[in-house]
């Protein structure tokens, strides 16, 4: 069959305004050659390794020692800092044909061949290698079929149509099959302790609870980083973060809304302002029975005043905007026309009566050390309180509070502040929804909406398409199975003695660091 351009695919709906301007310079001042840069990190790395990174920490992280396939920036198909030279699909989209580009190499020496994809794929699919991104290689519930046509390329069947299989493909990372062939679990494995990566800077050191050091990887195939190092140095309180910054202990960190006037008013950074892409939400445990119930669900939603939450945790407009749906207007077939279940405490009252609930108490679960969810959670306490609530807040750190997410048998919270963000393409959002994802920290199950993921992934671009996703948003808020709060803006503060930031922030929470540097 015809074969195509991905991008010509690709549609405008698909524009990610992330970034300051993909391919601005910021070269106010000459790069220079050298150096180290030392950027903060809220906790240790979970996991490195990127098939089984499912934290924001670990992600960031394992950006500067894995390169992507591909990325899609701004609605295009973007190869610069990806293993790919081109992605092709057949007319029907049942075929997707990727080109490695020539002389790749992992971090050890070894080539990137057409076999490390191959086998990166068949892991992804492997329903004994328990991945996290499994449901990226299967359509319509049945898994994709990846086989090498020569040392570069790779061909990649589906068992049906899926316009949607792009977006969760650019979401995997290669791994070297001469590193993990054989391992039965690669995710526990000792050997993500010491990762091969292909990235522009490679595994160095790590010290618990200190930092995670990376240095420059000289055969990497895009252009040369700039930084000798890059030293990601644990920092857990956003103060103390504050302060390192001023100091000049930490040169680069992404701060809150909270936190922009205190770091701005330095005169020491630059601020980087971009559009997240991220969907700050509260979600409902399902474990437990008051939760299980719609109309306790939505009784909470009601007590809610969403425009005065949002300007009381961020503090302006400027900063943040309210969300209503699980997508964010950027996502492809984004509704704005849902119901808003807003700032009715009379309608709170009667669905908890319904309900059969009075004096009702719960307990909120959020991390400690981010200041925005801090006063999420205060102002969610204050306003449940008004129609009977009582809500006892439980703060932890990131860590901990990552590992009791992760636990499906949890039971000591009700109500979860947390954040994701997952790109222009809609079937992703899955993620934080299907019955049996990893990343459904809410527990929802749901089969007719996960029939609705399935088939929505499974058709190609169109009206029907819309409809579906439409659907879904819709089932999502009628059942209220998530409290969307926020469309929040992301703000990168870098210390003025370095630059290339416009370019390193490629869309939402990607990063290409080699285009960091010292200035001379």
């Amino acid at each position: 069959m015809k074969k195509k351009l991905i991008a010509g695919i690709l549609t405008a709906a698909l524009a990610v305004t992330a970034t300051l301007g993909l391919g601005m310079s910021s070269m106010a001042a000459e790069p220079a050659q050298g150096g180290n840069i030392t950027i903060a990190a809220t906790a240790d790395p979970m996991n490195i390794n990127p098939l089984y990174v499912v934290d924001q920490t670990s992600f960031d992280m394992m950006q500067a020692l894995y390169a992507p396939f591909f990325e899609i920036v701004k609605g295009e198909m973007y190869y610069e800092n990806g293993l790919c030279e081109s992605v092709t699909a057949n007319e029907d989209f049942t075929e997707v044909t990727m080109k490695l580009k020539d002389n790749l190499k992992w971090h050890d020496g070894e080539p990137i061949t057409a076999e490390d994809v191959v086998f990166t794929m068949n892991t992804v699919v492997d329903p004994d290698q328990n991945v996290p991104y499994q449901a990226y290689g299967f359509v319509d519930g049945e898994a994709v079929k990846t086989e090498a046509i020569d040392d570069l390329t790779v061909l990649i069947t589906l068992p049906t149509s899926s316009a949607g299989f792009l977006g969760g493909l650019s979401q995997i990372y290669c791994i070297p099959q001469h590193i993990y062939e054989g391992v039965e679990n690669i995710g526990e494995s000792e050997l993500n302790n010491d990762p091969i990566g292909s990235g522009p800077y490679r595994f160095k050191e790590y010290r618990p609870g200190e930092s995670f050091i990376v240095e420059r990887f000289d055969e990497y195939f895009g252009s040369t980083p700039y930084l000798d190092t890059i030293t990601f140095k644990i920092v857990k309180d956003s103060n103390t973060a504050n302060a390192s910054l001023a100091s000049g202990d930490i040169n680069a960190r992404l701060i809150s809304s909270e936190d922009y006037d205190i770091v701005n008013a330095t005169g020491k950074v630059n601020i980087v302002s971009y559009d997240s892409g991220r969907v700050n939400v509260m979600g409902f445990n399902q474990n437990n029975e008051a939760m299980q119930d719609v109309r306790v669900r939505q009784a909470i939603a009601y007590a809610l005043n969403k425009e005065e939450l949002v300007s009381f945790a961020y503090l302006s407009d400027e900063f943040a905007d309210p969300a209503y749906s699980i997508l964010t207007p950027d996502t492809m077939y984004y509704d704005d026309s849902l119901t808003q279940y807003n700032n009715d405490p009379a309608k709170a009252q009667q669905l908890l009566a319904e309900a059969g609930y009075s004096n009702l108490s719960l307990t909120l679960l959020y991390t400690s050390t981010n200041k925005t969810m801090e006063s999420e959670a205060i102002y969610i306490q204050s306003k449940l309180a008004e129609v009977g609530i009582t809500v006892e807040l439980y703060p932890l750190d990131e860590s901990t509070y990552k590992n009791k997410t992760k636990d499906k048998t949890a039971t000591d919270y009700d109500l979860m502040l947390s954040f994701y963000t997952l790109g222009a393409e809609p079937s992703l959002y899955g993620d934080i929804l299907k019955s049996d994802s990893a990343s459904n920290y809410g527990n929802v199950n749901d089969a007719e909406l996960d029939a609705l993921w399935e088939k929505g992934n499974s058709i190609p671009n169109g009206e029907e398409r819309e409809s579906v996703y439409k659907e879904i948003q819709q089932t999502v808020n009628d059942n209220m199975y998530i409290y969307p709060i926020a469309y929040s803006k992301g703000f990168y503060a870098v210390d003025k003695a370095y630059g290339g930031f416009e370019d390193v922030i490629l869309q939402t929470i990607y990063y290409d660091y080699s285009k960091a540097y010292k200035i001379q």
